[in-house]
């Protein structure tokens, strides 16, 4: 009975001994396989270099009065059109018409109080956002957010006034007050204290000094070099001014390094980000580029976004010359023959090696896509599969 029961202990013994090096020869197979894997992924590779930008802007300068204090009515970084009021003067007749507005509005209020309750959702709706914005307008203190409230309270005062004026005395009575407040705002308008735009564009309270040393119209002429030096011999900042920067022409000028010069095609469009501003992306056409000796100079011309720009005179730009998004795969998954590139999936537990076009890649993964039909059949490649979102695709990890 001992015999019989050590042979079991021997049995038991050499078979969990087994079972153990089955499982650690599945897990070793497991981890040098999946060790060994790549699951494709969507991506995006950009070949791009941090330069440093001169934003060359169409500005037209307006003189103030030193001897008054100007009221912008126009918010600085906002679109004007020409013959637009940008600003006035505060004096005696401005002070009269901000107290004949003020007295005019306290009468339509004080008479708004007496309408009938409602005759339409819309009028109880337009009655809600009235008190609303006069409820937040109290503690406002910008002469600017303040014209903007007063704006939205008229147009609002005016819509509920149409609506019910017809239906009761009072409500005339608003809508004849309403009517003279515009007539009175229409009058106010033709002051010889009012500066008005003298062209479309983006309004500016201030000055650099540079706006009549770096003239768009003399983009062909202008070098980086002598924009940095007009820059660094004229930048000074000058509150006695304003201007108006045309919003829809700017030009960006940098030095590349000359590694990308393959990447630049004139008239072809490039992203260029504000890294000083969240890098927000800004759309510019490659205007102009010349090889110097150490680098290339390039202009790129901007019609959008201007907006961005009216504030830089010179600033840092990453500019992107080329990128592709699409199919993800290591470098190390890409093999070579007879000059195809090659990534071997996992399919159906075989290993099929496919054809891919290499896009554009950098030191660790490349953008790759498949060749088309009639590709493989002018390159005389025979194959039955192609690289799809989510393949295993093997890796060399000594490569």
């Amino acid at each position: 009975m001992e015999n019989k029961h050590n042979n079991i202990n021997k049995l038991y013994a050499i078979i969990t001994s087994i079972l153990l090096v089955v499982i650690i020869v599945v897990l070793a197979y497991y981890i040098k396989t999946s060790s060994n894997q790549y699951l494709v992924q969507k991506g995006e590779i950009a070949n791009s270099e941090i330069v440093n930008g001169f934003v060359i802007k169409d500005e037209t300068i307006t003189k103030k009065d030193q001897t008054k204090i100007l009221v912008p009515i126009i918010s600085e970084n906002t679109r004007v059109s020409k013959g637009d009021i940008i600003a006035t003067y505060k004096g005696e007749e401005y002070t009269n018409y901000e107290e004949t507005l003020k007295e005019m509005d306290k009468e339509i209020l004080e008479l708004m109080k007496d309408l009938p309750a409602v005759y339409s959702s819309e009028a109880e709706t337009l009655e809600s956002y009235i008190y609303s914005l006069i409820k937040s307008s109290e503690n406002e203190t910008s002469y600017n957010k303040m014209q903007e409230y007063k704006q939205k309270i008229n147009n609002y005062i005016n819509k509920r006034a149409n609506i019910i004026g017809n239906l009761s005395p009072t409500g005339a009575k608003v809508k004849s007050l309403i009517k003279k407040r515009n007539e009175y705002e229409q009058k106010a308008k033709k002051s010889n204290d009012n500066i008005i735009a003298s062209k479309g564009g983006i309004i500016l309270y201030s000055v650099d000094g540079l706006e009549t040393k770096l003239k768009i119209k003399n983009i062909d002429k202008l070098t980086y070099d002598n924009i940095e030096q007009t820059v660094k011999q004229y930048k000074v900042k000058d509150n006695t001014k304003l201007k108006i920067v045309n919003n829809y022409e700017a030009y960006i000028v940098i030095k590349a390094d000359k590694k990308n010069k393959g990447y630049m095609l004139q008239g072809f469009n490039y992203k260029l980000k504000l890294i000083e501003n969240n890098n927000i992306e800004i759309d510019g056409v490659l205007y102009k580029y010349v090889e110097n000796d150490d680098c290339v100079e390039v202009c790129f011309k901007v019609t959008n976004q201007i907006e961005e720009l009216v504030n830089i005179r010179d600033s840092e730009f990453e500019v992107v010359w080329d990128s592709y998004e699409g199919l993800m795969v290591p470098i190390s998954a890409i093999t070579n023959s007879d000059g195809i590139n090659y990534v071997t999936i996992i399919r159906y537990s075989n290993n099929e090696k496919i054809p891919v076009k290499i896009r554009i890649q950098n030191e660790g993964f490349a953008i790759v896509a498949n060749y088309s039909n009639e590709e493989l059949e002018e390159l005389k490649i025979e194959s039955d599969f192609s690289l799809n979102l989510f393949d295993r695709i093997v890796v060399e990890k000594n490569k």
